[in-house]
This record gives C-alpha cells, sequence and structure tokens, in this order.
C-alpha cells in the first residue's frame, strides 16, 4: 500500500463506476479490493433537503411567533369590528343589519360635526409647518439663545397629552390664568370663558396642537438641516445670497422627504390621535361641538352602548386615514422622484 492510504488505484473496477466519497464511511467500507477512494469535495450536495429550502423554514418559523401575535393583537380584532359593523351589537349579543350604521352615520349630522371638528386640525398643519421649518433654520444657523431655545422647544413633547390637557383646561377656564394675565394688561374685555364657545374652544386647540407640536417639528427638521451639506450654505452666503433666498432656493428643496414625513404623521394625527387632547381640553365641548370622529366613537361605544354603531364609525375613519395617507405619500413620491 502507498503512503496515500485513501486512495488506490483499481485493477478491477467495473468501466462507469463511481467511486465512493472518503466522506462516506460505510461505501468506503463496502467498497471492493481495488477500488480507489476518493475524498469527497467540499459543498457537495448530499440527498435530503436543499439548503435553500431548509433556510427559507427556518425564517418562517422564526417569524411565525411574530405573525401569530400580529394576527391576535391586531387583525382579528379588525375582522371582527369590520363585521360588527354590520350589526346591531350591544356587547352581549349581535343582530345582523346590513348597511343600516353606515347609513344613519352618513345621514346624520353627528358624523359630519365630528369630520369638520377633524378638518379643523388638517388645516391648521400647514401654520405649524411654517413655524417649525423658521425656528428649525434659525436653531441650525445657532441665532442667539438657540442652545436655551431649542431646550425650551423641546419641553412641551415630552408632556403627555392629559398633563398638557389639563394644563390648558385650567389656563384658559373663566378663573383662569390667561384671563388674569389679560386683565393685568389692561385688556379687561378680551376676557372670557374661552371654553365655553365653539370657536375660541377650537382658538385653543389649535393652540395647544402647535405648542405640543412645535418641538416634535423642530426635532424633525434640524435632522433634515443636519444632511444639507454646509458648503452649499456656505457657498450660498458667499455669493450674497440672503437669507429667505437660502430657504426658498436650497434648503426647503432639500427638506422635501422630511416635510412629507412631518405632514403625513401629523395629517394621520389629526384623525386618530387627537382624542386625548380633546377629551382634556373640552371634552368635546360644548356640546358636540369640538368633537373629533375618535371621540364620537368612545362616546357611542361606552357612553351610549351602540357599539355596531361605534364599530361602523371606526371603519370610515379606517378608510378616510387610508385615502388620505395613500394619496399624499403617491404625491411626496412624484415631488421627490421628478
Amino acid at each position: 500500500m502507498s503512503g496515500r492510504a485513501w486512495e488506490r488505484e483499481t485493477t478491477s473496477a467495473s468501466p462507469g463506476a463511481s467511486p465512493p466519497a472518503l466522506s462516506d464511511p460505510l461505501a468506503v467500507a463496502a467498497a471492493p479490493a481495488g477500488t480507489s477512494v476518493v475524498p469527497a469535495r467540499p459543498g457537495a450536495a448530499r440527498p435530503g433537503m436543499s439548503l435553500q429550502r431548509r433556510e427559507t423554514l427556518t425564517a418562517l418559523a422564526s417569524l411565525a411567533p411574530a405573525f401569530l401575535l400580529i394576527a391576535i393583537v391586531i387583525w382579528y380584532p379588525v375582522a371582527k369590528t369590520f363585521y360588527y359593523g354590520f350589526t346591531n351589537w350591544n356587547g352581549a349579543s349581535a343582530k345582523w343589519v346590513g348597511l343600516k350604521n353606515y347609513t344613519k352615520i352618513l345621514s346624520g349630522p353627528e358624523f359630519l360635526s365630528a369630520l369638520r371638528t377633524n378638518l379643523v386640525f388638517v388645516v391648521a398643519i400647514p401654520g405649524i409647518l411654517i413655524i417649525c421649518v423658521v425656528v428649525s433654520v434659525l436653531l441650525f444657523e445657532q441665532a442667539p439663545g438657540w442652545r436655551f431655545f431649542r431646550s425650551v422647544y423641546y419641553l412641551p413633547t415630552i408632556l403627555s397629552a392629559a398633563v398638557v390637557g389639563l394644563l390648558m383646561r385650567i389656563m384658559f377656564s373663566a378663573q383662569g390664568a390667561m384671563n388674569d394675565i389679560l386683565q393685568s394688561l389692561g385688556l379687561g374685555m378680551l376676557t372670557r370663558d374661552w371654553l365655553g364657545a365653539p370657536n375660541t374652544a377650537f382658538v385653543v386647540l389649535v393652540f395647544v396642537f402647535y405648542w405640543q407640536t412645535l418641538g416634535q417639528g423642530v426635532l424633525i427638521f434640524l435632522a433634515g438641516l443636519s444632511s444639507i451639506p454646509t458648503d452649499l450654505l456656505e457657498a450660498a452666503r458667499i455669493d450674497g445670497a440672503g437669507w429667505w433666498n437660502r430657504l426658498t432656493r436650497i434648503i426647503l428643496p432639500l427638506l422635501v422627504p422630511a416635510i412629507a414625513y412631518f405632514v403625513i404623521f401629523n395629517m394621520i394625527w389629526a384623525f386618530v390621535g387627537v382624542f386625548a387632547m380633546v377629551y382634556t381640553v373640552t371634552n368635546g365641548g360644548p356640546g358636540y361641538s369640538t368633537t373629533p370622529i375618535d371621540l364620537l366613537i368612545y362616546r357611542k361605544a361606552f357612553e351610549a352602548g351602540q357599539l355596531g354603531f361605534a364599530s361602523a364609525l371606526s371603519i370610515i375613519l379606517f378608510a378616510i386615514v387610508l385615502v388620505i395617507s395613500a394619496v399624499q405619500i403617491r404625491i411626496f413620491d412624484r415631488l421627490t422622484t421628478d
């Protein structure tokens, strides 16, 4: 036997017979004398499941618990809500009524009033957008006192909506701090019960929206501004471009992705995120004048016991947000790709 103990030349192997691989000890043991044994090649195919199939099954097995949890926590309640929207459901029993709930919602005055409340916040978004962009640019260019104001602007954002709402409710009540400030300034003719009339109640709600959103917007746009090359802004400044020209010709076009995110996020919030703020500031009053759709859902479900009606209203709200978000994403995709 030669020094290569694992390979012997065959003297009697039949033509065309493939030698056994070294990695298969049973085949080596059963091989007839004189058969050459060839070492197995690395990565050689083996019988059974392919590597790609094993990786796919492993990935699916790893994701299955997450998919199951999402299905139980999110999709199952959504499916049940969609079903109960076609029923007269009181929490214990459900009677099929078809489109009756949807017809009642769309033909009644309550839904239109609630939709108007949500649209007030939608219309207010451009105002806070402009304020956030201007403040962000001033902070980015390190205007005097920029460190102090950066902290002050962000402070309301870390407070919960319930805390902010209760604070504003106390501040704008008939005996609140706002009327005291007006009295001390000699503007007693402007004092009023700010939350007692629909118009002034909306003014307070929009003010609260601006006050709490400013820090979030400044943070978003400062992150966007940090991605703009400083050499570009410095070159524009050297060429004599003023602050307004730099803002409109350079900064705003490069901030389109950040603006898109801010607008889409707050548009969705204007429909599904105002509940806590409105509930704590005005409780939807006076009457139903400042009640948004999500607060109307709460009142119909847990105060009036009309759970089927509330389920149908939830599906309508879901459809509104879905359509608005899809349209906005499509518009901003065109702006960023053109």
